[in-house]
């Protein structure tokens, strides 16, 4: 769904980044459980972080991954048949996952992009996404970790709030 609305709105979304946001919130979000991806992220400081921190926390880090990675996606053209899906080697009592794919690239090898899962009430969701080896839940934790010790959580949660504005600002004055 989501390959096929940008696909289909390729430069209206590259005018109004909002929209793309939003498209994002619409398809994506729903799929993604930013609670667990965000306990991952803080590792040890989710547990001293108060229930407003926390939920401030997953509010920015979810704003600021869209408003990064939204342009790097459009640049992109992804559909179904680019994107190789291996099958579900798992049974019906895992509560965790990992489904691996690949983006098949012209001129170039694959990328492999494997996406951890957690089974959820509603079903499904990705919490990590792990591109040629790389997991953006480790990675992220190994930047913040320092961050946080030294100017602590709250300052953070303003940074990423922050870059996201502006990543979008920059986006809009593009245009």
């Amino acid at each position: 769904d989501m390959f096929a609305a940008m696909n289909a709105n390729k430069s209206d979304l590259k005018q109004h980044p909002e929209k793309l946001y939003d498209l994002i919130g619409k398809i994506l979000l729903p799929n993604f459980d930013f609670d667990v991806a965000s306990r991952l992220v803080l590792g040890r400081y989710w547990r001293s972080a108060t229930p407003a921190q926390r939920k401030a926390f997953e509010d920015a880090f979810y704003k600021f991954l869209v408003h990064s990675y939204a342009d790097g996606m459009l640049k992109g053209n992804y559909s179904e048949r680019n994107v190789a899906v291996e099958p579900w080697r798992g049974s019906d009592s895992d509560t965790r996952a990992m489904v691996r794919s690949k983006v098949m690239r012209e001129n170039a090898a694959p990328v492999e992009v494997d996406y951890a899962m957690v089974k959820t009430k509603t079903g499904w969701k990705a919490f990590d996404v792990t591109i040629e080896g790389i997991s953006y839940v480790i990675n992220y934790r190994n930047q913040f970790g320092p961050e946080i010790e030294q100017k602590g959580l709250e300052a953070l949660i303003k940074r990423l709030n922050s870059d996201a504005d502006k990543t979008c600002a920059a986006k809009s004055n593009a245009k």
